[in-house]
């Protein structure tokens, strides 16, 4: 029982329901409700499903970084073996993917690219500069043109996946920073090392302004009503607004820590403002 329990914590189950998530509101962007409801159960689960796996993965790889930045995590305590998780991870992708056979021609291009994109950031992306955070960002940015395109409701899903990719290439960055001196004694060569803390701070600085800057265009365009507005300007604007701040000078790890997970939380506002409005 306990080895299920592991198997389940090592797939971070919250980021899970957020892909998940991000798959419903991607399919509600469109300017009508999605028809068929099954389909957009498959998307989210098949989504969650290579999000796992990824996540797994992930994990596996990064195995000796974990064991100095974060020895709590599930794979670095000993609480699950690494080939138990590598044949999870597997079984996650390969299952996700199928489900993908259930939905348009293009989910299922969507899902294989992207699975290529997850195992080709583990085996050769995680720990460089930008690339790595872009691979992420992207991952997390085209689950909502996969929830629209699930429900045929076309390419709507790009709007929101255009927020995500500001927003997660900032809160990517930042973890990196947080992340620095682990991972460079893992050999690891992310932007605050290859580059140093300044440019990456101001990396992170740039794209969460061009989020800002993006956050109202949805409702002066008539997209989203006066609801969106009212939650994400306070719910995400002033949070981010005053990460940008925060990030005008070096901070300790710590800092760094509470910065990206605001902007954890703040995804999850933003999903719930794109509903409101």
């Amino acid at each position: 029982m306990n080895s299920v329990w592991y198997g389940i914590l090592v797939t971070r189950p919250h980021n899970v329901a957020i892909a998940a998530a991000a798959i419903v509101v991607g399919a509600l962007t469109g300017p009508t409700a999605p028809a068929d409801t099954a389909r957009l159960l498959w998307a989210a689960l098949a989504a969650a499903l290579i999000t796992a796996g990824g996540n797994v993965l992930n994990d596996v790889i990064d195995i000796a970084v974990d064991a100095v930045n974060k020895p709590g995590r599930v794979l670095p305590s000993g609480r699950l073996g690494r080939t138990a998780a590598l044949r999870l991870a597997v079984i996650l992708l390969v299952a996700g993917l199928a489900l993908t056979l259930l939905l348009p021609l293009l989910c299922l291009l969507i899902a294989i690219a992207s699975t290529a994109l997850i195992v080709f950031y583990n085996l050769y992306a995680s720990g460089r500069p930008v690339i790595g955070n872009l691979i992420v960002s992207l991952l997390t940015a085209v689950a909502f043109p996969f929830g629209s395109l699930a429900v045929g409701a076309g390419w709507w899903g790009l709007i929101p996946g255009a927020f995500a990719l500001a927003f997660d290439m900032g809160r990517e960055i930042i973890k990196d920073l947080e992340d620095c001196e682990a991972d460079r004694c893992g050999g690891l060569n992310t932007l605050p090392i290859a580059a140093g803390e300044r440019a990456a701070r101001w990396t992170a600085i740039g794209a969460l302004l061009i989020l800002l800057i993006l956050l109202p265009v949805p409702h002066l365009t008539g997209w989203l009503h006066s609801p969106y507005l009212l939650i994400v300007l306070p719910g995400v604007g002033v949070p981010v607004a005053i990460i940008i701040a925060g990030l005008r000078r070096p901070r300790a790890s710590s800092v760094y820590r509470r910065f990206q997970i605001v902007l954890k939380v703040d995804m999850i506002v933003g999903l719930a403002a794109v509903l409101a409005g």
